[in-house]
């Protein structure tokens, strides 16, 4: 079979042509559409954000000095800060209050020091007065002119009491815990609450102030509300008032016992188990520390001594000499030196309490100041 073709070649090659321009057509009218949506989509998106600039622009005039150009500002933007008297000393403090958290963390109890001297200091056969007391709180640095004199009359025991004591004190803090029903968890009794003191046997003891108002806000009072009707033989209708009434929670002091010999004994306070704890019939009082450490469930003084150090470095004990003191006694004067840890004197760290060798005391409850100041001994003259 035969086919023959009528089409010029002139005629096919034209028809070519002419698919290809309708393709080309096809193509750039796809270009354009394209670019104007494009277009269309990027001045959306820069209309928008120069309204929103605008928006902007009128909420910072508005909130800085409450005038505008055009318009007036509304009273969604508030008081205009310029417009505040005090606007300098305003904006200070709150600078300031940003940076309170950091200062209370660092805050310096400088009162604990007599504490620590009461703990350091030799009483007894061995005794160590101070004549003049300067404390660094920079460089955590307690320097003191002291004068030491023992039973036996030989100062240089004094003295060396003195370094056994500062080298082997260690110091602990911590917070006094309550069982709180509605948390179902133990919470920590704020500082003012408790009064620490120590008995004949050297125990210390925390005395918890419960129901003073701020130590524990649910049994400070409760408020209850009586509906009082009064009927009216005039009025068909009954009149009801509600009343508050405050109803007093007995207070009552606490007896937390905070020196522990072992874990059991932590647990048996913890849980409640010892006979204060009983007669109260509310669960959980106990002293949690941060310092003492325990091994194989029994106090381990020379770990807990290693983690809490009452020194930073050893001490300097500076060149000593016989003089005599204001009663005519021989008395060894020295100078020391002695770098403090730092965690010893932050107000953050609750309840301190420093233990030496010979005694302990509960820093922040420390009132009285014993003898442990005197006059500094005059030099020796020569021939006596």
């Amino acid at each position: 079979m035969y086919e023959i073709s009528l089409v010029p070649d002139v005629k096919a090659e034209l028809l070519r042509k002419l698919r290809t321009r309708n393709l080309v057509y096809l193509i750039c009218v796809i270009v354009v559409a394209a670019c104007a949506g494009i277009f269309v989509i990027l001045f959306g998106i820069t209309g928008g954000q120069g309204i929103k600039l605008a928006a902007q622009d009128t909420e910072i005039a508005c909130r800085a000095d409450g005038t505008l150009r055009k318009g007036s500002c509304g009273s969604q933007y508030g008081t205009a800060v310029l417009k505040f008297k005090n606007a300098e000393e305003l904006l200070t403090i709150q600078d300031q209050m940003k940076n309170l958290s950091t200062l209370n963390q660092n805050k310096i109890k400088i009162s604990r020091v007599f504490g620590i001297l009461d703990v350091i200091l030799p009483v007894g056969e061995n005794h160590v007065w101070i004549s003049e007391l300067s404390m660094n709180i920079d460089e955590n640095l307690m320097s003191f002119d002291a004068s030491a004199m023992a039973s036996n009359g030989i100062g240089f025991r004094a003295l060396e009491a003195f370094k056994k004591n500062v080298e082997r004190a260690y110091y602990d803090y911590g917070n006094y815990m309550r069982y709180d029903k509605e948390a179902d968890e133990y919470v920590a009794i704020p500082s003012f609450c408790i009064t620490e003191t120590t008995d004949n046997n050297g125990i210390v003891y925390g005395i918890y102030h419960r129901g003073t108002k701020g130590c524990e806000a649910p049994m400070v009072e409760k408020s209850t509300s009586d509906t009082v009707e009064e009927e009216n033989e005039e009025e068909t209708e009954d009149e009801s008032e509600e009343t508050e009434q405050t109803v007093a929670v007995e207070r009552e002091d606490i007896k937390i016992r905070r020196t522990y010999l072992s874990e059991s004994d932590i647990e048996h306070y913890r849980n409640g188990n010892d006979d204060l704890t009983k007669t109260t019939g509310i669960k959980g009082y106990y002293f949690e520390s941060s310092c003492l450490k325990y091994t194989d469930g029994k106090f381990d003084e020379a770990a807990t001594l290693e983690a809490c150090p009452l020194l930073s470095d050893a001490p300097n004990i500076g060149d000593s000499n016989y003089g005599r003191n204001s009663d005519g006694q021989l008395a060894l004067s020295f100078t020391a030196s002695l770098p403090m840890s730092r965690e010893v004197f932050l107000s953050s760290n609750k309840h301190v309490r420093v233990i030496g060798p010979t005694r302990q005391n509960v820093t922040d409850s420390y009132i009285q100041i014993r003898d442990m100041f005197d006059e500094k001994p005059e030099e020796i003259e020569e021939g006596d």
